[in-house]
């Protein structure tokens, strides 16, 4: 008979292995700042849209649930990277929405770019609260490109969380979960969703006219050969799967995120370049990446507002500029195929067909240079059809402004 001592050890050994093994089976199962996550089935698209309606209310009325402690690390496991440009009024809610996370071993890095209201006394404020905050100051005012640059070139974390100044996280796992997912399976990016909100001049009074990015719910596992960026998240049109190309709701591995921008070049995101930032940030990331997930998790409000540097008129000039740019960048990073080189045939045809064109090359000479260096490249490529090369010359040769013979 074994004595009622003796069984109560044996429970209690078994209860520890039980458990022991458990945990370290269960693949499930993540352990980071002394807290452990569960992957879980996430939130519907009606489920994520009421959560969004809630939160935007409590963020912007100030009122943030269950603030963790400050946990201040010298080997902060994410950095959250912020461009900022006149962001005084709205910066203190995006910040808040980071803080509020249940994960707290991040680095918040502000780039000010050369704003000229009182946003950089205001960030020095917020600093003072929360040392996790980082300061960048950019001498002049340089563009989201470069300033977002500037941010992940100085980022000490593991895994990078692009960020806009007027946005939010949505829920506090948002961070926990994306990192779980990501580690589990050494992805180099993680994407997961947008929701998309307008609001009215008063901040107080959202007008909860809310959209869903992603339209494809279910989680896809893609290991790929980066093409153009279309991948196959979720159906566009003519069948094309493609990922939403806002720079936003991205976990990326801040190793292949300098990768990327090391290939880019500091020539290249120096140039001012406002419209086609997302577009860049993820055409060269996707060439870089060599992994990658979607998840079907809501957790990035994204705040339309009038008036925001993204939504500031361009000029006709500057956006074909932009566009001279942007087909500079598509030529030396698209893939060798006839399907794949089709984007650079479309933007040649539309700068070709400008009005502007005759403006830009004569009064600007490295576009004109550059320009050139795109046409030789693309008429030169053998992956470039015949007919599209034909398309190209019968648009060029009427424009005698252009030195060159086609």
């Amino acid at each position: 008979m074994i004595s009622n001592r003796k069984f109560f050890v044996i429970i209690i050994i078994l209860l520890f292995f039980t458990k022991f093994t458990y945990l370290n089976l269960n693949e499930n199962w993540y352990n980071d700042n002394q807290t452990i996550y569960k992957e879980e089935k996430f939130d519907s698209y009606i489920e994520a849209f009421n959560k969004a309606k809630d939160f935007i209310y409590l963020n912007l009325k100030g009122i943030l649930i269950n603030k963790r402690k400050i946990y201040l690390s010298s080997n902060p496991k994410v950095s959250v990277v912020i461009p900022c440009y006149n962001c005084k009024n709205y910066i203190l809610k995006a910040i808040s929405s980071i803080e509020n996370q249940d994960f707290i071993n991040f680095e918040i890095i502000i780039v000010n770019d050369n704003s000229n209201d009182t946003s950089l006394l205001f960030i020095e404020e917020l600093q003072k609260e929360d040392l996790r905050i980082k300061l960048i100051s950019n001498k002049k005012n340089m563009g989201t490109l470069y300033t977002r640059s500037i941010g992940t070139l100085s980022a000490k974390g593991k895994y990078i969380f692009p960020f806009d100044s007027d946005d939010m996280f949505l829920d506090r796992d948002i961070l926990s979960k994306i990192i779980f997912i990501t580690e589990k399976n050494n992805f180099d990016l993680v994407i997961f969703d947008i929701i998309k909100t307008n609001l009215l001049p008063n901040l107080y009074s959202p007008k909860l006219k809310i959209e869903k990015v992603n339209i494809d719910r279910k989680p896809n596992l893609v290991l790929f050969q980066p093409e153009l960026g279309l991948h196959p998240i979720r159906p566009a049109k003519n069948n094309i799967k493609v990922v939403e190309m806002l720079i936003f709701a991205r976990c990326v591995k801040t190793e292949i995120f300098k990768k990327a921008l090391n290939k880019l070049g500091d020539e290249r995101y120096s140039r001012y370049m406002h419209l086609v930032e997302d577009f860049i940030f993820n055409y060269i990331i996707f060439n870089t990446a060599k992994s990658m997930k979607y998840i079907p998790k809501s957790g990035y409000i994204y705040i339309q507002r009038n008036g925001s540097q993204s939504k500031r008129p361009k000029s006709n000039i500057q956006f074909l500029i932009y566009r001279i740019y942007l087909l500079d960048v598509l030529i030396e990073f698209s893939q060798d195929s006839y399907k794949h080189k089709k984007i650079l045939v479309k933007l040649i045809f539309f700068c070709l067909e400008n009005k502007n064109l005759k403006i830009v090359l004569t009064t600007n000479e490295y576009c004109n240079n550059l320009f050139i260096s795109c046409l030789n490249r693309i008429l030169n490529n053998k992956y470039i059809s015949e007919d599209d090369k034909f398309g190209i010359r019968k648009r060029g040769k009427p424009l005698k402004f252009i030195n060159y013979t086609f």
